[in-house]
């Protein structure tokens, strides 16, 4: 008993480590403290009490090896545009700026000191705009300085896996995205490869579109746009998530489908957290005093905000729809356990006076005359028959068995 008693309790202590576990790697992600997770390549550890800024950073003097960040330009005006990888970043900074070019586009894949050393010192932005950029994550936020608009962003995507459960076929991924916008540069830097930013290239490449004759204030717009307007289909993918578990919890509840509630509740609490502080963001952006921002595109950043707005709602309803999951589920449990009670109270009920008869029956009295009947065992039978039969009439009159 002994033994059995402490294997349980082991087995109890290893299943509250990896609940530890889980709801560490959750609460890292959710707060977005950076140097914490460990699974971010490229993320720092901060040290309390470090030196402000990148000049401190080790290796922020070796270049990067070839091939590991992935540096790309678009120019392009109103009737010409260029496009393409940056194989050499020192050589390509200093060439001045061609004439025709209005809007020039870097975008940086993968983040390195050393890159982002070399942007700070050519376009002269903060060192502590700087640490941001490596620093992940980030609160998405804005700050306004003299010649140029420091942006944090976070970039919400969908990891396909090839499960067989539809509830977990996908999992939710973020990546932080730093943007420098100058009068006529804009410098992009995300955190890995790979972005939802393929339309508006492909935008680019066609004359006459309204971002082709715009500065870059609309190709920041179109950029926030794009990632804001990525949400729509994440969350579209949580709703039907929280519709099929609740067709499950009514179904089949299980303690999978309890984890798996608060996993959805856990990364909607995560996708709040990413998506408030961004309607604020594009709010500053709108109400900007500067003239980085053009007045024709004002209303569109008015349209990303009440975007924003419809996101940070529909978010709200899906945490009440997960959360009245958690009671549906707590609620088909306990409809479970009454169903199961419900039948164990009707076999015992239904024992009692078969139980009773046959104690009677069993008493070793010698003055019992139908001990010596020759029909006593057939006839016993017959009324326990029809005892069972006429309780499991009665009950289901009663309407105790038979409905659900």
């Amino acid at each position: 008993m002994a033994k059995d008693a402490h294997l349980t309790i082991g087995r109890a202590i290893d299943s509250a480590m990896a609940t530890v576990g889980r709801g560490g790697q959750l609460l890292r992600s959710t707060l977005g403290l950076s140097g914490i997770s460990g699974d971010r390549k490229h993320s720092r550890r901060v040290t309390p009490g470090e030196l402000p800024g990148i000049d401190h950073i080790d290796n922020i003097l070796e270049p990067p090896a070839p091939g590991s960040v992935a540096i790309s330009y678009t120019d392009y005006s109103a009737t010409r545009i260029e496009s393409g990888d940056i194989a050499d970043l020192d050589e390509f900074l200093e060439k001045p700026v061609p004439d025709w070019v209005k809007v020039r586009w870097l975008n940086v894949s993968n983040l390195n000191p050393y890159v982002v050393n070399l942007f700070r010192h050519h376009y002269a932005f903060h060192t502590l705009a700087a640490e941001d950029v490596l620093h992940i994550p980030q609160r998405p936020r804005i700050e306004i300085f003299d010649d140029h608009i420091f942006v944090v962003l976070r970039m919400l995507q969908l990891v396909q896996h090839e499960l067989a459960d539809p509830l977990s076929d996908s999992s939710l991924d973020t990546e932080q995205v730093s943007l420098f916008l100058y009068d006529k540069v804009l410098i992009t830097f995300q955190e890995k490869p790979g972005d939802i930013w393929q339309p508006i290239r492909d935008r680019l490449q066609n004359e006459g579109r309204r971002i082709r004759k715009s500065g870059t204030g609309y190709l920041l717009y179109a950029l926030l746009d794009a990632v804001i307007d990525h949400c729509f289909p994440v969350l579209e993918k949580y709703g039907d998530v929280l519709e099929e578990l609740e067709l499950i919890t009514l179904e089949n509840p299980s303690p999978q489908v309890l984890h798996r509630i608060h996993s959805v509740k856990r990364e909607l609490a995560l996708v709040r957290r990413i998506v408030w502080p961004m309607r604020e963001l594009v709010d500053q952006l709108y109400r900007e005093e500067g003239d980085r921002i053009e007045d024709s595109t004002r209303p569109y950043l008015r349209d990303v905000y009440e975007h924003t707005i419809q996101i940070v709602e529909i978010i709200e309803l899906y945490r009440e729809m997960a959360s009245g999951l958690t009671e549906l589920y707590m609620s088909a449990m306990s409809n479970r356990m009454n169903e199961v009670m419900k039948v164990l109270t009707i076999i015992a009920t239904i024992f009692i006076p078969l139980t009773f008869i046959a104690g009677v029956y069993g008493m070793n009295f010698q003055n019992m005359p139908e001990l010596t009947w020759r029909w006593a065992y057939p006839a016993l039978w017959v009324v326990f028959t029809l005892l069972t039969a006429g309780m499991l009439f009665f009950f289901k009159r009663k309407g105790w068995i038979g409905k659900t």
